[in-house]
């Protein structure tokens, strides 16, 4: 059949007949090659894409140069307005300020158009100028937007203004604001009663200070407390899998269902031994490490028909159920408190034969494989 195969495929010595011949066979037609007018129609399309898109960033471009060129001209008018002095001349300063900081990000500052730094010095000037006339909060908020070493000079020569001003409340917070504008040079600060303020404040500090250091020792002792806690349910988890989940660990003298297995925890080994030589009918006794012990008793007297349940050595219990009633052939699943449920599946339908495979509630695996094909007579051996 091959060689009448093989000659055919030789034979196809036309397209068509090829192309009937990889249809009746299930081929993949090829991809038919894209024609000199469809290559057009697509790069046609393309270009009006690019085109849009080229317009749709230049609308938006000079969107942007419009309204900077707004700004600026409203820039240059609060600038008139406070050089004339004929009006408000707080107001006048503070637009100023808030056109100063409008342009911070722009493309104007950026492309150097506008000197942002000059126009601060500047904003500072006017708003020193008004606070020497008439002090005021609204002007203190308009400095403390600007940065530079003019706007910390007239921020600190505005303290001594409004600290008669400032509510008993907000008196720390205020000398703590006038002091970092002062570079934290307290001998800048010049008002009646300023060092009472300082001293105030530097125990206000030290408080804060003492205060996230109890909550930061706080915090690191519940996560110490939180860590021992989770390595305690690791632990404890891990001595429950052994103690309730049939041949969770190595087989004792080769034979879990008569001697038992052992489990390596975090706290030792949990040592699993068969009552009566036969844990699938008389159950197992599981000793912890710390002197406790959980007991298991196989469901009606068989185990690997109807399950088992285990007395845990905190009161509570948990309970294995076997797969359509067949543990040796469908596997078990085994629900432990606070930790989820531990699946065990058969090797190719046949556990006492070809082992299982155990999957713990809390990640990883247990694998089985009975010594000699035979786990009741030769015991298994567990990973």
């Amino acid at each position: 059949m091959r060689r009448i195969a093989v000659v055919f495929l030789l034979s196809c010595s036309t397209l068509v007949a090829c192309a009937q011949f990889g249809a009746l066979f299930g081929a993949k037609p090829q991809p038919q090659a894209e024609t000199p007018e469809q290559a057009a129609s697509r790069e046609r399309a393309a270009a009006a894409q690019r085109q849009q898109d080229e317009q749709r960033q230049q609308q938006a471009a000079a969107e942007a140069e419009k309204r900077e060129q707004a700004l600026l001209a409203e820039l240059d008018a609060a600038r008139g307005e406070v050089s004339a002095g004929t009006g408000d001349r707080q107001a006048a300063a503070i637009a100023f300020t808030d056109k100063v900081r409008a342009l911070e990000g722009s493309q104007a500052a950026a492309s150097g158009k506008v000197d942002l730094a000059v126009l601060s010095r500047e904003a500072a000037g006017y708003l020193d100028a008004a606070m020497q006339q008439a002090p005021s909060f609204e002007l203190l908020r308009a400095l403390d937007s600007l940065q530079g070493p003019e706007a910390d000079a007239a921020f600190v020569a505005a303290c001594p203004k409004l600290r008669s001003k400032i509510p008993a409340d907000a008196v720390i917070g205020f000398t703590g604001d006038c002091l970092k504008r002062a570079g934290g040079d307290a001998a800048r600060l010049k008002w009646p009663g300023v060092q009472k303020d300082l001293v105030a404040y530097r125990k206000h500090e030290e408080a804060e200070l003492k205060r996230a250091r109890e909550e930061e020792a706080r915090r690191a002792q519940e996560e110490a407390a939180r860590a021992k806690e989770e390595a305690a349910m690791a632990a404890r988890g891990a001595s429950y899998v052994a103690a309730s989940v049939f041949a969770a660990g190595r087989c004792n003298f080769g034979n879990c269902a008569k001697d038992g297995w052992t489990v390596n925890t975090p706290d030792g080994d949990v040592r699993v031994r068969c009552n009566f030589g036969n844990c699938l009918k008389d159950g197992w006794v599981a000793d912890f490490p710390g002197g406790k012990s959980a007991r298991t008793t196989c469901s009606f007297g068989d185990c690997f028909k109807d399950g088992w349940r285990t007395e845990l050595p905190d009161g509570q219990s948990a309970s294995t159920r076997c797969s359509f009633n067949n543990c040796p052939k469908d596997g078990w699943s085994t629900d432990i408190p606070g930790l989820g449920t531990a699946t065990t599946r058969c090797n190719f339908q046949d556990c006492l034969k070809d082992g299982w495979t155990t999957d713990l509630p809390q990640g990883g695996q247990v694998r089985c494989r009975c010594n000699f094909q035979d786990c009741l007579s030769n015991g298994a051996s567990c990973d």
